[in-house]
């Protein structure tokens, strides 16, 4: 009899010990490279998808991380209110490379580069007897042909200058028309944007841009008095492109004798010459609306914008005919203005690889272009508001002042489970970076501040006496694993991943999340 009350004792222990067992759930996300969406819910977006972020960039293989820093190429400023607006990166066949800047101090100056190394900090006035009145919002344009450098100043009352690599630069001569854009193709200068004739395009000689009067050199009207004007002239796939406010137009043929003048799109133009870039095939662009689209140089079109509308509806409309964009490392970057702003704050990145965006802070760029950083490879160049020009990407700051990345992830629900769910664990990996942290935020059901804890980066041990434990390097791959207790009971849950702190960047392959059912409805 004892035997068997001990067995049936034995069988009600193991018993209980079994129906008392609790399962956690476990959803894992990794290659969260999907980019910003803030123009919908941040419960209806992707999994990969952050509701918002900021100075974040992607890795090929779906990491995150904080982008690259930004430094200084002139230290002393040229003005504490002097505008650059205009960079170009000139190499004529000489070999000698050199930066040309335009300066709302009506200057035009050079930036030499060193024997063997990138620009060397100094800017060179190479103005002369050249006369001008800009403002910030007068962006220059640029185009390099017989080893010319031909500047316009963005002012429709004046005609193009040159320089060629020596001495000051002088007005170009042949007779060009007032213009604010110039371009050089099959041989021949182009220019548009005269105070007279906005919607007339006009060209040079075949082999001669100074010659704008004789030859093969003329003119053709691009749809006069139709309520827009040329905003800009881009040469790409044979042909020259001409965009108006509402329209984009392409010029094929190689001279006066052979030109055919088409219209390829209708009801999508531009206000903004310096936001088209061409990247292999496609012409990137924003339009009148501010939408931002890709362009096949045919009769196709793709709006690309319509995940960052959010973004967008918080812009200064009224600055769009001035945002710049530029192609980068296979990425398209575009410096705008916030609702509140009259300068450029804010810089959108398309990264042609994931097809996603993010979003910089902290890059004040009026102008933009691409240069040689003295090794043969491209670097981003920027010029801002307080006379100075920058590089990127360079080190881990921008110019001494702290990268805050953030990256917030979508309301995750897990409809599979109840409504109810009692979030246990946070599980983040992270590759090793240093002595310092990752902050993880936990919120709950649209909560608006969470609560935080701190991953250590180090990778030297893990961290007890805290809700943070297990963070630790995991098989020489230098991944750190941070585990964080979380204890939350709700229906939608969000994690905000942070770093404020100067040269502290962070790199983030993924994290998991383990739920327990809830037996509640």
């Amino acid at each position: 009899m004892k035997k068997i009350l001990s067995l049936l004792l034995s069988f009600f222990l193991i018993t209980c010990n079994a129906f008392a067992e609790v399962k956690w759930v476990k959803a894992s996300f990794f290659n969260n490279n999907g980019g910003m969406n803030d123009a919908f819910s941040p419960i209806a977006i992707e999994d990969n998808e952050a509701s918002d972020l900021q100075n974040v960039v992607f890795t090929t293989s779906g990491n995150w991380k904080t982008r690259g820093g930004s430094a200084k190429l002139n230290s002393t400023t040229l003005g504490a209110s002097v505008i650059c607006t205009g960079i170009k990166y000139y190499k004529p066949t000489s070999g000698t490379k050199y930066l040309i800047g335009v300066f709302d101090d009506d200057k035009i100056r050079k930036m030499d580069y060193q024997v063997g190394g990138g620009p060397d900090g100094t800017w060179d006035d190479i103005t002369g007897s050249l006369s001008f009145a800009i403002t910030g919002n007068n962006l220059s344009s640029f185009a390099i042909g017989e080893d010319t450098l031909i500047i316009e100043d963005g002012l429709n009352t004046t005609a193009p200058y040159k320089w060629t690599g020596s001495g000051n630069a002088v007005a170009l001569s042949g007779s060009p028309p007032n213009a604010t854009l110039v371009a050089y193709h099959k041989r021949m200068g182009f220019a548009a944007g005269n105070n007279t004739n906005p919607s007339t395009l006009y060209f040079t000689d075949v082999g001669n841009i100074e010659n704008w009067t004789t030859g093969l050199s003329g003119n053709v009207s691009i749809e006069t008095n139709d309520g827009s004007v040329i905003r800009a002239i881009v040469p790409g796939f044979d042909a020259l492109y001409i965009w108006k406010d509402y329209s984009i137009w392409r010029l094929s043929g190689d001279d006066k004798d052979t030109f055919q003048l088409q219209r390829m799109i209708s009801n999508v133009g531009t206000l903004s010459p310096k936001s088209i870039s061409r990247i292999g095939n496609d012409f990137f662009f924003v339009s009148s609306q501010g939408d931002i689209y890709i362009y096949d140089g045919a009769i196709g079109i793709k709006l690309i914008s319509t995940k960052i509308q959010g973004t967008i509806d918080g812009a200064n409309f009224n600055r769009f005919q001035y945002v710049v964009g530029e192609l980068f490392d296979k990425d398209y970057y575009l410096a705008f203005s916030t609702s509140s702003n009259e300068t450029h704050n804010r810089i959108l990145s398309f990264d042609t690889f994931h097809l996603a965006w993010t979003k910089f802070v902290g890059i004040n760029a009026n102008v933009i272009a691409v240069a040689d950083d003295g090794t043969g490879k491209d670097m981003l160049v920027f010029g801002d508001y307080g006379g100075f020009v920058y590089k990127y990407p360079s080190g881990t700051n921008d110019a001494g002042t702290a990268i805050e990345t953030i990256y917030t992830t979508k309301q995750f629900y897990f409809p599979e489970l109840s409504p109810q769910k009692d979030w246990k664990l946070l599980k983040v990996f992270a590759n090793q970076k240093g002595n310092y942290n990752l902050v993880a935020e936990m919120r709950k059901d649209f909560e608006t501040t969470g609560t935080t804890e701190s991953i250590s980066l180090a990778g030297s041990g893990s961290l007890w006496g805290t809700a943070v434990f297990g963070v630790d390097a995991y098989g020489g791959q230098n991944l750190i694993i941070g585990r964080v207790e979380v204890n939350k009971e709700g229906d939608f849950y969000q994690i905000k991943f942070s770093n404020s702190n100067l040269d502290e960047p962070v790199e983030v392959k993924g994290w998991e999340i383990y739920l327990e059912q809830g037996d509640r409805v």
